[in-house]
């Protein structure tokens, strides 16, 4: 590059060169043949090798070619169509940094670029050798298939591609290629220039692994990204960051329940994903977890569209022994606990509700600050007909004759048989000691548990300490339990305050000395042990 080009392109900075200035300025129409005849007369740099790594600046760009300044005696050379998209529009401007490898030397100077292409006097063959040797991929037409592959003409030679290099994928069409021009890595070149193998797919990875890496630079839990969705599965979706993929799993595609993936997403489909997990599997190998729930708004923090008190439609999403999980607003759900889903007496939510199921529920009580609701659909049956609408009917208690449990009728105001009118839901049960209920364990501490007692009221709450706790299997261990189960509890006092001491203790206690007078009444009625002797001759 000379001085006198230079004051033709005012906005270059001056190269980094000590060679002499050219005689002439180059006009406009100045041709690529003597602008190579200009850069032959510097000095070059013979300490670059074939497929050798170069990064410089762009100084000048001209009709044909691009001249970059890579630190040298004398700038380098790229073909201008190096630097075109594919809908022929250039791609960089003067100043800007680019990264290329070393070709060859030419008499025009140092050639850079991305891949091999047909210089005067070189025959298809010589180019091949040259692209072997330094790693760089060659451009040429796919002319035919055969059994194996693509054939290939390059500068006329002709390569092949086995089928298997086609593509990062299996290729099941090969013919679509005829015709088409692709660049391609040689991988073999034998028999003086009769065998040459060639591969796409190396061409694709290693500009795979380039966008990988630009990628990898800002991944980052948290991070977000456009993204094309590569392939769908039952249980999610693959998207192509550029170079990485990573799973969408199903759970992570939306707010709102997704049956199948497909129902929301397409093969090719453009998304805006975030990176919720990085980590490795077992061999290592990089997983990359995604979700376009996250970046939708969260209903918890842009407002719920209820409150307290008020009757919403909800959708069943799933069910538990301890009651049913309702969906009250796209991706809410709330707990109705199995004491507030029937009047009647039921041991399974199952019994009355099932999963898709559309109901009326009132909402008891909204915890914004742990994301849990309340709900009731008990309270809710005298808004609706019947007790929810499409309820199945109640499976029958087999070990006894059916009916209502009296302790779910007490105080309720029931329409004789045959008269029409709602029913009202029970009142609460007044809190003493002595009554047995069932509790809903909402929070656990190393010293015991507070247990929601819904039976006595939709705010009353007591106290089971770790001393008062057995476990079905006597233990008195906390271990193992879960916010959400039922346990079946007795209130042993309440305080001036009004706080409630709960126990299991004292039920299995009060069941061990009913089985025990049930035992005595069987030996003999009255009571009485009787001596030992006596009891061996009742088992003899």
């Amino acid at each position: 590059m000379d001085l006198q080009l230079m004051e033709t392109n005012p906005d270059l900075n001056p190269p980094s060169q000590e060679s002499d200035p050219l005689e002439e300025t180059p006009a406009e129409d100045t041709s690529f043949a003597d602008l190579f005849e200009a850069h032959a007369r510097q000095p070059q740099d013979r300490g670059l090798q074939p497929g050798d790594p170069v990064r410089g600046r762009v100084v000048l760009i001209t009709r044909e070619a691009v001249f970059i300044d890579y630190g040298a005696k004398a700038e380098g050379w790229a073909a201008l169509e190096e630097f075109l998209d594919e809908e022929g529009r250039q791609t960089v401007g003067t100043g800007d940094e680019v990264s290329l490898k070393f070709i060859e030397y030419t008499p025009s100077g140092v050639h850079l670029g991305t891949r091999y292409g047909k210089t005067r006097g070189s025959s298809g063959q010589e180019m091949l050798r040259r692209a072997y040797e330094a790693q760089v991929p060659v451009e040429g037409t796919v002319t035919k298939t055969n059994k194996g592959g693509l054939e290939v003409n390059i500068a006329g030679a002709t390569g092949f591609c086995p089928l298997s290099q086609i593509d990062l994928f299996y290729c099941q069409n090969p013919e679509a290629y005829i015709g088409t021009a692709q660049k391609f890595l040689v991988t073999e070149f034998e028999e003086e220039g009769r065998r040459i193998i060639l591969s796409r797919k190396a061409v694709l990875q290693a500009a795979k692994e380039a966008r990988a890496a630009q990628i990898r630079e800002r991944l980052a839990e948290g991070q977000v990204f456009d993204g094309t969705v590569t392939r769908l599965m039952p249980f999610g979706a693959f998207v192509d960051l550029g170079g990485l993929e990573g799973l969408l799993h199903i759970s992570e595609i939306s707010r709102e329940q997704v049956a199948a993936p497909g129902d929301r997403l397409t093969v090719g489909q453009s998304v805006q994903v975030q990176v919720i997990r990085l980590d490795h599997g077992e061999k290592g190998e990089e997983r990359i977890s995604l979700s376009m729930k996250a970046l939708e708004p969260d209903p918890w923090d842009t407002g719920l569209p209820f409150e307290e008190g008020d009757l919403v439609e909800g959708r069943v999403k799933n069910l538990a022994a301890y009651g049913a999980f309702v969906e009250v607003a796209p991706g809410v759900e709330g707990l109705v606990h199995i004491s507030e889903i029937s009047h009647r007496r039921i041991t399974h939510p199952q019994q009355v509700l099932s999963a898709g199921q559309l109901l009326l529920v009132k909402v008891l009580g909204i915890d914004r600050e742990k994301h849990r609701i309340a709900l009731s659909v008990r309270e809710a049956a005298p808004f609706q007909e019947g007790e929810a609408a499409g309820t199945p009917p109640e499976v029958p208690d087999s070990s006894g004759p059916a009916g209502p449990d009296p302790s779910e009728t007490v105080g309720t105001d029931r329409p004789a048989a045959g008269e029409a009118g709602p029913v009202k839901p029970p009142k609460p049960k007044v809190p003493q000691a002595g009554l047995i209920t069932r509790g809903v364990i909402s929070v656990i501490k190393p010293y015991g548990l507070f247990l929601d007692l819904p039976e006595l009221g939709s705010r009353v709450r007591g106290l089971l300490h770790q001393s008062e706790f057995r476990s079905s299997s006597g233990s008195s261990s906390l271990k193992g339990l879960k916010e959400g189960e039922t346990l079946e509890v007795q209130i042993i006092r309440i305080d001036e305050q009004g706080k409630i001491s709960l126990s299991q203790k004292s039920i299995s206690e009060q069941q061990e000395a009913s089985d025990l007078r049930h035992y005595l009444g069987q030996a003999g009625g009255s009571g009485k042990l009787g001596t030992m002797a006596d009891l061996f001759k009742k088992k003899a």
